[in-house]
């Protein structure tokens, strides 16, 4: 009689690496899921904030040229806003180089008046107190008359701090940042569970094609891999430069290893003049028109307004196009 001995191979298991990795990927990824959609969602609508922005303005845009009208000067046109929207303040301002174009004017309203606040000192780190709701105003640049208002602004405010802070200072902004972390983590453990244990026809199908007719589990399970492979590499590099906003430490890397100065903008106040009330400063027309000669390609300016008349410098941008986010062919510089 034949003794017939069976062998049956055992069947493999996962190895404690992937079964770890599998673990941390789960439960990571229910932890983060939630933020990194918030912070992805409202970071994808405020990629068309300027389009959107522009459409809200509609027709408020534009303004039909009187023949040889000369356009107010910055000045006029800013009295004249305050004049007839008095419960806002004006923080800056776009001019435009075409005829049929109108002034803009973009403004918070005022915070509620304290009685006490002339004596109560500010205290310090505490910025400039309740911001107010941001809007754009058009004016006629040769009546001053507001032609129209959104506040697609104040939206696209909102949007913008969902997108790096979740609306919670910096607590939310430290949130954010832990949440990239541990997306960047899930990537590179998304990576370990993708990759086969061995390359051959069979494995290479499997990693880059969804097989078909599979039942939807499997189906789901193919979409997830095999996507996730696919948009592995933006995915990082949204990562990194994600983190790279939430951490000062990284920003100033990055800043020093592409040539430039970590903390610029505290070093640019060293430089600062002091006030001189005995010298005359410049009005907004004067820098204007400045800026239009030095850049004939520029179509529009944009001009901040100082807090108050001490202020000695005035933050422009001449350029073809200045959005929320975008400047198009311009220059950004501070004027003295």
């Amino acid at each position: 009689m034949e003794n017939k001995k069976t062998n049956p191979k055992k069947k493999q298991g996962k190895s404690l690496t992937k079964r770890i990795t599998g673990w941390l990927h789960l439960w990571l990824g229910l932890v983060s899921g939630i933020i990194v959609l918030t912070v992805t969602l409202s970071g994808t609508v405020f990629v068309f904030c300027d389009e959107i922005i522009d459409l809200c303005g509609g027709s408020a845009k534009y303004v039909q040229a009187p023949a040889h009208a000369k356009k107010r000067s910055p000045e006029e046109l800013l009295a004249q806003f305050h004049q007839q929207v008095p419960d806002r303040k004006a923080f800056y301002f776009d001019t435009y180089k075409e005829a049929d174009r109108t002034f803009r004017v973009a403004s918070a309203t005022k915070p509620p008046k304290d009685k006490n606040a002339g004596n109560a000192k500010k205290p310090k780190g505490k910025g400039r107190g309740p911001r107010g709701i941001f809007a754009y105003h058009y004016l006629d640049p040769y009546t001053g008359k507001v032609m129209g208002s959104t506040k697609s602004y104040e939206f696209f405010y909102v949007v913008a701090h969902i997108h790096a802070q979740l609306l919670a200072g910096k607590f939310g902004k430290t949130v954010v940042g832990v949440a990239s972390i541990i997306f960047f983590i899930q990537l590179i453990s998304g990576l370990i569970l993708w990759w086969p244990k061995k390359w051959n026809r069979t494995t290479r199908t499997a990693a880059f094609k969804i097989k078909s007719g599979t039942k939807w589990r499997r189906k789901n399970y193919d979409f997830h891999n095999v996507f996730g492979f696919y948009s592995l590499l933006p995915a990082v590099f949204i990562t990194i430069t994600g983190l790279i906003m939430a951490y000062k430490v990284l920003t100033d890397l990055t800043q020093e290893a592409f040539g430039g100065v970590a903390d610029a903008h505290t070093i640019a106040e060293k430089y600062k003049p002091e006030f001189d009330p005995e010298k005359k400063t410049l009005s907004y027309a004067d820098f204007v028109d400045k800026n239009f000669k030095a850049f004939p390609e520029a179509k529009q300016i944009r001009m901040s307004i100082p807090r108050n008349d001490s202020s000695t410098v005035y933050n422009v941008v001449a350029a073809k196009f200045i959005g929320l986010k975008s400047l198009v062919k311009g220059k950004k510089y501070g004027s003295q």
